[in-house]
């Protein structure tokens, strides 16, 4: 399984994400973003998230979290910022503070369905968050 931007992903590896705050960016959803913001990772994989400089938090979309799949909201307080995944599907993700502005990723874990990406589309949420997410969901429509 590829994640993005091609690396190999690898069964029981811990990946990272970052949440970045770029003050140079000439947009707010480039200003507040996660690093990677598409990952594809495989079943029982760990996802670290990182880089809280006490401007951000991590919290799943209810409706963009597969029914059985972990839910979860992290702060810079959060001893754990840690998550792994054994239940297939889309998730949404995003930072309860600049979500607005457009700061939102997906982790895709498991392999390809067709379905949980239809699926997926239904939920996505309005204003900036969700023109991010419909974003990555076209490439990874495009794959």
């Amino acid at each position: 399984m590829l994640m993005a931007g091609g690396a190999l992903a690898e069964e029981g590896k811990t990946y990272s994400v970052n949440q970045v705050t770029d003050a140079s960016a000439n947009t707010p959803s480039h200003m507040f973003r996660f690093e990677p913001d598409l990952l594809e990772v495989p079943l029982g994989a760990t996802v670290k998230f990182d880089n809280f400089d006490g401007n951000h938090t991590v919290i799943s979309i209810k409706k963009m979290t597969p029914e059985g799949g972990p839910k979860f909201k992290f702060s810079k307080m959060s001893p754990d910022r840690n998550v792994t995944f054994d239940t297939p599907g889309i998730y949404g993700v995003t930072c309860g503070i600049h979500g607005r502005f457009g700061m939102a990723m997906i982790i895709k874990v498991g392999e390809d369905n067709a379905e949980d990406l239809k699926s997926a589309r239904t939920v996505v949420p309005g204003g900036r968050m969700g023109t991010k997410i419909s974003q990555i969901l076209d490439r990874l429509e495009d794959k």
